[in-house]
């Protein structure tokens, strides 16, 4: 089992201003800054319950401008769950997630790569706009993509961040389980 001495690592990838920054600091109980500052490369730490055990969430956070692909590299092998993020009322951010951050994505990491699609600022959803994307259109795309998961959340609601990174370590430990039988088999050969 993984204690708070074994982190689980994830990566949050999308356009810059989708909100990664508002839900790494939401989860780890800091208020974000009134003026929007660009990140360039942040990391984060935060803890949270699974089944009655505590897990430390590490959290990577580099640039979301698409000429930082050289510097998110290194956080792409480095971590166990990559957050694909869009912002739910902007179909452009939502567009690239496959023209150009699940391309990059796989250049680094290949396909075995463990996804989850997270929809980021819901609560600025308007459904009779064209720019505005739907759960069922997030869905879809989760599918499309391989995801593990499809996830909605704003920081207006904390538990929709909480559950977010929960996802987080569940999956990441199904990914360590995984690989443990793995070796083990080939190991009794």
């Amino acid at each position: 089992m993984v204690t708070a001495s074994k982190p689980v690592y994830c990566t949050l990838v999308g356009d810059g201003m989708v909100g990664k920054t508002s839900i790494a600091l939401s989860f780890i109980g800091e208020r974000m800054e009134e003026n929007y500052v660009s990140t360039v490369f942040e990391n984060y730490a935060g803890g949270t319950l699974i089944d009655g055990e505590s897990y430390i969430v590490s959290i990577y956070d580099p640039a979301g401008h698409h000429d930082y692909d050289r510097m998110r590299a290194c956080t792409y092998t480095d971590c166990e769950v990559i957050l694909v993020c869009y912002n739910a009322s902007d179909r452009d951010t939502f567009d690239n997630v496959t023209s150009f951050w699940l391309p990059e994505i796989r250049r680094f990491r290949g396909k075995k790569s463990t996804l989850i699609l997270v929809a980021t600022k819901t609560d600025t959803r308007n459904p009779d706009s064209d720019s505005s994307v739907s759960t069922e259109e997030g869905e879809q795309l989760a599918r499309e993509i391989n995801a593990v998961g499809y996830m909605e959340t704003t920081i207006q609601n904390f538990d929709s961040v909480k559950d977010v990174f929960e996802k987080v370590v569940v999956c990441a430990l199904k990914c360590r389980k995984k690989k443990n039988n793995f070796l083990k088999r080939i190991f009794r050969r």
